[in-house]
């Protein structure tokens, strides 16, 4: 499999070979940090992690060798989604706000950087372990640390807000989400009858806490992905039965945990009774390691059985077939059962009334109740992004700005950055041509992770591979319907498994090519002997044999190739670094001004400024700033700098207002920036409290 990354047809050296697994690590250690970092969704910790990763991937340019032709489909999707990426950087020309499009860009730019290396890189069996077990490895530590917040939360208080979990993710749909991708995968490794015993035995307990922490996220997309996820793993993959059976030896110990501890209410709802949550808390631990034990005890046992039951290949067939209808069986009937207890389809048909009028009210509560809920709130987010998109349709407001439209269209209160669907948020943002390009790259990178889903069924890595598809699907249903783009953490992962699917199978389908052509060309070769004889003709064609069964030689990327690969990936970690600087100058401007250093505090902020000349948060800092020491007229030009250049912040004007009434009595323009901050958002309680007091009402 990883004779394509030699020029010679020969197995690669065992340095090449370790030195191909090394983006693959790299990426799997990045979503580690990304997840650890609150998702890698704050720019402020985020950047850091980005910079290292784009400027090890300027090194990885020179060390790349491909001796084979890359994966056309990959190829095609990187294309088009650098379109994609390069229209976002664009979109900073019209933006409604820059800043928040330059951010949004050097994310799609840090995407599109992670699924080229992978997916240029040549991908043996090594390499897909690295990826997908590597990734089981972060998802399991992300999996525990969250599932601390329950079981000792004396110890570890994260989970003391809600009753649901997220940390260290930070959003509890997206932890819900890693949670299911680790799970495919584990069950993947736990049905593996090539792998170690000990190794089986470890994914099926590790996959223990998964189930735990998914469940305690209470995350309604995450049930659905979670059977979506399962159905394909188990249609697509070649160890039904064994996987199945793993599935089972780990969900069985979670279910009869949660179903016996249903009465301490701390478990699932929120409570301020920290001396009962730690109690009952305690009690889940116990309970949770007899889970683990228990789960890995049986496992034991199936690896046992697997190993010295023979197994005839009509009878794995059958046993498979026999698992994927009960298990879309009980899916099945198991959701008719809930729909009947509950009125049937009349029961459906008011839910999905009341999930598109957004009329539920049983969510109020953080609790399990919740799972039941059609209460989302997404619909509302949509149709905002629809509205805007009515007034930019081909363009959009500028990646990155949908705040601006949530605040413009909004029927009720609160900030939201995202409209809660990735294909909503780029029509909204990035207009009809955005989400063209967008969806033919994902298309793309779909087409190029799966191939041919029914090809390479004796291959031994199949269930590996197919886990990793079934995740990489999960991924687009999820974020249909939520803003799992803008985490870095799961982004990653997404584009770890585009990556390391594409160039695998490119690299197995080359490899089935081979020995067909080196047959044929052994055959035209003996042939040609035969035709012209004599010992001369034979020597040469003998040499042609040898010569034949060659793979064609490739040219490794000429050097100027490699330089600008390398100066551009140096200047896109670039890019990230004025954004980062700015956001740390304008919190230390907000900690020197709360102290009451003044002068630091300005300084501060036009640091911040300078660092980022499109941002106006800096200047709407530096203009409060100047207003506490009586510099009203300077704080007047800050903020008509702010107003140049996001003409549609609702909060520029909104300061212009307040600074025209208190500090120069002018009420007629204090009485127009209001009106202007109100036109663009138009629920804004301080702004209308503010226009009240202008007109003297």
């Amino acid at each position: 499999m990883d004779a394509l990354a030699n020029t010679e047809g020969r197995a690669p050296r065992p340095s090449r070979r370790a030195l191909d697994l090394l983006p693959f690590a790299v990426t799997a250690v990045a979503v580690a940090v990304f997840s650890f970092l609150s998702g890698g969704y704050i720019l402020g910790r985020s950047s850091p992690v980005a910079i290292v990763y784009l400027l090890l991937a300027a090194v990885w340019v020179w060390f790349l060798r491909r001796r084979s032709r890359p994966p056309l489909l990959i190829v095609a999707g990187l294309a088009v989604f650098g379109l994609f990426v390069a229209w976002s950087g664009l979109s900073v020309l019209w933006s409604f706000g820059p800043d928040l499009s330059w951010v949004s860009f050097n994310l799609a730019a840090l995407y599109l950087i992670v699924a080229a290396v992978l997916g240029l890189t040549p991908a043996g069996g090594l390499q897909l372990r690295v990826a997908g077990y590597g990734f089981l490895v972060v998802a399991v530590a992300v999996g525990v640390y969250a599932f601390l917040g329950k079981i000792i939360p004396d110890v570890v208080t994260h989970a003391h807000t809600y009753g649901r979990l997220d940390s260290p993710i930070g959003y509890w749909n997206v932890l819900a989400l890693m949670m299911v991708m680790g799970l495919v995968v584990a069950l993947a490794l736990a049905g593996d009858r090539t792998a170690r015993a000990g190794w089986r035995v470890l994914a099926a307990a590790g996959a223990v806490p998964l189930c735990f922490t998914f469940f305690f996220a209470l995350s309604r997309g995450g049930w659905v992905v979670l059977g979506i996820v399962l159905l394909l793993y188990f249609a697509f993959s070649t160890t039904r039965l064994t996987s199945f059976a793993s599935l089972v030896v780990i969900a069985a110990p979670v279910a009869a945990v949660l179903w016996s501890l249903r009465g301490l209410q701390t478990l699932f709802e929120a409570t301020t009774d920290d001396a009962l949550r730690t109690l009952q808390g305690h009690t889940l631990l116990r309970w949770s390691v007899a889970a683990v034990l228990a789960a890995a005890a049986a496992q034991a046992v199936v690896v046992v059985v697997h190993r010295a039951v023979p197994w005839p290949r009509w009878l794995r067939i059958v046993a498979g077939a026999v698992v994927l209808v009960v298990l879309v069986g009980g899916i099945g009937s198991g959701s008719w059962r809930f729909l009947e207890a509950r009125g049937g389809t009349t029961w459906l048909n008011a839910r999905v009334q009341a999930f598109t009028s957004d009329s539920d009210e049983t969510s109020a509560a953080k609790g399990a109740g919740r799972l039941v809920s059609v209460n989302t709130g997404r619909p509302p987010l949509w149709r905002e992004a629809l509205e805007q998109s009515r007034y930019d349709r081909m363009v959009g407001t500028g990646a990155g700005t949908f705040p601006f439209t949530h605040y413009r269209f909004r029927e009720r209160g609160g900030v939201v950055k995202h409209a809660h669907s990735q294909w909503f948020n780029v029509l909204s943002e990035l207009g009809v041509v955005g989400l063209v390009l967008f969806v033919a790259a994902l298309g793309l990178f779909v087409a190029a992770a799966i191939r041919n889903p029914f090809a390479g069924r004796g291959d031994p890595m199949r269930p590996l591979v197919v886990a990793l598809q079934a995740g990489v699907l999960g991924f687009i249903v999820h974020v249909s319907w939520d803003w799992d783009w803008d985490m870095a953490a799961i982004g990653t992962v997404f584009f770890l498994f585009v990556g390391t699917c594409a160039s695998y199978l490119a690299t197995q389908a080359q490899a089935r090519r081979r020995p067909k052509a080196a047959a044929e060309a052994v055959t035209s070769a003996g042939a040609a002997r035969e035709d012209r004889g004599g010992a001369a003709s034979e020597d040469r064609h003998g040499a042609a044999i040898s010569v034949g069964i060659q793979p064609p030689r490739r040219r490794a990327a000429t050097w100027p190739l490699r330089a600008v690969a390398t100066v551009a990936l140096v200047l896109l970690a670039l890019s990230w670094v004025p954004p980062y600087l700015s956001a740390r100058a304008e919190n230390a401007a907000l900690a020197a001004s709360s102290d009451g250093d003044s002068q630091l505090a300005l300084q501060r902020t036009r640091r911040a400024a300078d660092l980022d000349p499109l941002a106006v948060s800096p200047l709407i800092t530096e203009a409060l700033v100047l207003q506490q020491e009586g510099r009203n007229r300077e704080a007047f030009a800050a903020l008509r700098e702010a107003q140049r250049l996001q003409p549609d912040n609702f909060e520029v004007y909104y300061q212009v207002g307040v600074l025209q009434l208190k500090a120069f009595a002018r009420k007629d323009a204090a009485v127009a920036a209001f009106k202007r901050a109100l036109a663009l958002n138009p629920a804004d309680a301080a702004s209308l409290n503010e226009l009240g007091l202008a007109l003297g009402e």
